[in-house]
């Protein structure tokens, strides 16, 4: 059906006198003409005019087409955000509010709508509102005054740091960071007895503070409220821990990742930017899909990047629009197939393979022909591993390119295989196993044993790609690395897209320890810093690591650096979900560091239904030495539960299952008919199998 104006249509000038993203609304309510959209709407005084005709924006000889974005509608406030999993504790949970701590921000379970929690006069005589909050929206403002008069309101993310000398604070806001974006609603009274009440239509702003320019009477805290605004979700996942420092990062992830859902993933909210950089979607995705449900809204996206795949394959660095300029540094267009095998990881289902495979084949027959114009030593390279924190240098930037060419070629070798294209995967096979061979002969030094510059983020991403370094050597890799983090005070000096695969890596393999005491700092550089550091407390993620750096770049509300999050559900939680069984294995910290971590809580809504883990270490719910673990596996799933040795060489004395014995190592054999367990001989890990259901384990070990 076709919904057309034409010439026997009417029309005037609104209330809305400008309006854009960046720089807000000018709303005249003079010009407001009441219940103009009801039936039998006659104004005769005004000056209706006859509307131009207007060629359609289709250009039919360009083969251009209206296509349908099938993908979830932004909307406002309650309606943005529904729910799958509780945020309360529940009876089955080990975790008491106290374990949590105080979390600073907005709960997502306060109905998308925020009011001010402190309110003051700055210096320069402007009543500014704090909300409390860094959020994506717009305000709902009730104005008290005559008819003509008018108020504008700024927002902003941060305040003007103090004057260094006297530590005095003016309490205005800071808005260099927004670049040219001025974020700003005008708002002229109609003058209504009880107030206008005024919220702009068509702009969006990113803030924490709001200041109110020449408002016609005062305002108080109650004559603000603020509507959260994001592409409509559900919150699947629920992760919360007896670490408050990993309970913060957990809450700034979450606001930061819907602060940056507006129909393409953002790379920021507030300032004039607000584009869909592919690197930033590619590093954020898998964090993303376990917090929220966002199939139609990634499908959506893979169509507008492949709407701007060119013939040979090649993509933007920003879909979409005109984009950023081609071909993509590799770590961003591996968007393409990094989003497409993460929605198929998570919803497991095989036509989104089978829609986009063509697609990223193309894209990795790109990358292949520029591989062969320059080796993989001078690889295609712009951003590279972007954003390091300061002073460390970048690292070898062929390297971190390279890196994203074969993570890719790998994505599409496992794609193949799942389609059943033999030819493809037995090409690319061959193909992988060759660059692998180049990717260490190339980049490590056998005098030096690390590889390129030594710097941590090229051991971790030749760790993080299967094959690369050779078994031989991989433990010298890791305890160089190791080495690496310990000298630099236990802190990570990777960039974005390093810090993805670091803690992944340390946990996996053998210093999960380690990857706990560096989430669970707060001194720089470190996600803790963000909330702890002398200058602002922050609720959402930053762009730098080294606030109170100001200018330009600096953000406070990116979230690239949120792939950590993916980290919190795959290996604190341990969930893994497979086509035909859940696999939940938690890793543990040594009996001796147990305190950065005692207690564990994670829900997660799958396809197959609720998903929940909880356990506890602290020795008032269990005894010294052992774990209790609760879980809940969906109807109709068959699970493993693994239980990892809680110190080495430690050995499994017992496993319970509601206090009654199922398996002891007296006997090796499992004493209930209904359990089967099976001791893995080399790592002393224990598996359970089980179907759906609820179960209370306990795993004793000495």
């Amino acid at each position: 059906m076709e919904v057309v104006s034409d010439q026997t249509w009417t029309g005037r000038e609104g209330s809305i006198k400008y309006d854009g993203i960046y720089h807000g609304e000018i709303y005249d309510s003079r010009s407001d003409r009441l219940n103009w959209t009801r039936p039998h709407f006659n104004d005769s005084r005004s000056a209706w005019i006859t509307p131009e005709s207007l060629r359609s924006p289709v250009n039919d000889s360009s083969m251009g087409l209206l296509v349908l974005q099938d993908m979830p509608p932004i909307r406002a406030g309650p309606d943005a955000l529904h729910f799958e999993v509780g945020l309360d504790q529940s009876e089955h949970s080990y975790l008491t509010l106290k374990d949590i701590g105080e979390i600073k921000g907005a709960s997502l379970a306060d109905g998308g709508i925020l009011k001010p929690i402190d309110s003051w006069i700055s210096d320069s005589g402007v009543r500014t509102f704090d909300l409390g909050q860094n959020m994506v929206g717009w305000c709902r403002f009730r104005f008290q005054g005559s008819r003509g008069f008018s108020a504008s309101v700024r927002h902003a993310e941060i305040l003007v740091q103090p004057v260094a000398s006297t530590n005095v604070a003016t309490r205005n806001l800071y808005i260099e960071n927004l670049r040219n974006a001025t974020a700003s609603d005008i708002y002229i009274l109609r003058g209504e007895p009880l107030g206008d009440i005024y919220e702009p239509t068509f702009t969006v702003h990113g803030f924490r503070y709001l200041s109110v320019f020449n408002s016609p009477s005062a305002m108080t805290p109650d004559d603000v409220q603020c509507l959260v605004v994001h592409s409509e979700t559900i919150l699947k996942g629920h992760f919360s821990t007896s670490n408050p420092t990993i309970n913060q990062i957990q809450h700034n992830i979450q606001w930061g990742q819907l602060s940056n859902l507006m129909s393409v993933p953002t790379d920021c909210p507030q300032r004039d930017e607000r584009r869909g950089w592919l690197g930033d979607a590619a590093l954020s995705v898998d964090e993303a899909l376990y917090n929220f449900d966002l199939i139609k809204f990634y499908r959506n996206f893979l169509n507008l990047i492949i709407d701007m795949q060119l013939d040979d394959g090649q993509v933007p660095d920003i879909v979409p629009g005109l984009g950023g300029p081609y071909p993509a540094d590799p770590n961003w267009g591996s968007a393409l197939p990094t989003i497409t095998w993460q929605l198929y990881r998570h919803y497991n289902d095989v036509k989104i393979l089978e829609d986009y495979y063509d697609s990223v084949r193309d894209y990795v027959e790109f990358l292949r022909h520029s591989y062969q114009e320059t080796g993989l030593v001078n690889f295609i390279a712009r951003y590279a591993d972007w954003l390091q924190p300061a002073p460390n240098p970048r690292t070898n930037e062929h390297l971190t390119t390279s890196y994203a060419f074969l993570h890719d070629l790998y994505l599409l070798l496992n794609m193949s295989q799942i389609l059943g294209k033999k030819n493809d995967t037995e090409v690319y096979s061959q193909f992988y196993q060759q660059l692998t061979n180049e990717f260490h002969r190339v980049f490590y030094n056998q005098t030096t044993n690390f590889y390129a510059d030594g710097l941590q983020a090229a051991q971790v991403l030749a760790l993080a790609l299967p094959g690369v370094v050779p078994p031989t050597i991989r433990d010298v890799v890791v305890n160089y690395l190791v080495q690496n983090i310990t000298n630099n005070g236990n802190h990570a000096t990777t960039g974005i897209v390093s810090t993805a695969q670091l803690y992944p890596i340390l946990s996996d393999h053998g210093h999960h320890d380690l990857a706990l005491e560096m989430i669970s700092s707060t001194t720089y550089p470190s996600y803790g810093y963000m909330f702890t550091n002398p200058y602002e407390n922050s609720t959402t993620l930053w762009e730098w690591l080294n606030a109170p750096f100001l200018g330009p770049m600096s953000s406070r509300n990116h979230i690239m650096y949120g792939s950590v999050g993916a980290w919190f559900y795959s290996h604190l939680a341990g969930i893994d979900l497979r086509a035909n069984e859940i696999i939940i294995r938690p890793r543990m910290a040594s009996e001796t560091k147990k305190h950065l971590m005692n207690k564990l809580d994670c829900q997660l809504s799958t396809l197959y239904g609720l998903i929940h883990i909880s356990y506890t270490r602290d020795e008032r719910d269990t005894v010294a030495n052992s774990i209790l673990l609760r879980v809940t596996i969906p109807p109709n799933m068959r699970a493993q539960i693994i239980f990892e040795p809680l110190f080495v060489p430690a050995q499994c004395v017992a496993l319970l299952e509601s206090d009654a014995t199922i398996w002891t190592s007296d006997t090796g054999i499992s004493d209930d008919s209904k359990f089967l367990v099976e001791k893995d001989s080399i790592t002393n890990a224990m598996t359970v199998h089980i179907g759906s259901g609820q179960y209370q384990f306990q795993a004793r070990w000495k």
